[in-house]
């Protein structure tokens, strides 16, 4: 569980807490205790994670959450020295529209 206050590169508008999934696979971001998205990924191997698919709840998709949850994967990615692919569109335009997402960043056109 993550379960942490937002203190990434780049700051929300509202007060958002990330929890990691039992199972590992989802990382969920919240606000006020409701799941306002998450993004699901798997680790393939020792050395990279997958992001297969995101999802914002409407009323907040044009709040960067999904920037807020990629990050997240980031930060993991860089602390497990894993490389991350995705296959999500959303996910792959913001690895376009970042650069300082490249040392992590394993190159592909989102399959």
């Amino acid at each position: 569980m993550l379960g942490k206050q937002y203190q990434g590169i780049f700051m929300p508008i509202q007060d958002i807490t990330f929890e990691k999934s039992d199972d590992g696979c989802h990382i969920y971001a919240l606000c006020h205790g409701k799941i306002i998205g998450s993004i699901f990924f798997v680790k393939i191997g020792d050395d990279k994670i997958m992001i297969s698919e995101s999802e914002i709840e409407p009323d907040y998709k044009n709040e960067n959450i999904e920037l807020y949850l990629t990050e997240q994967i980031i930060n993991m990615a860089r602390t497990q020295h894993r490389k991350v692919i995705t296959i999500c569109p959303y996910i792959l335009e913001i690895f376009k529209n970042h650069p300082e997402f490249d040392d992590v960043r394993l190159l592909n056109n989102g399959l």
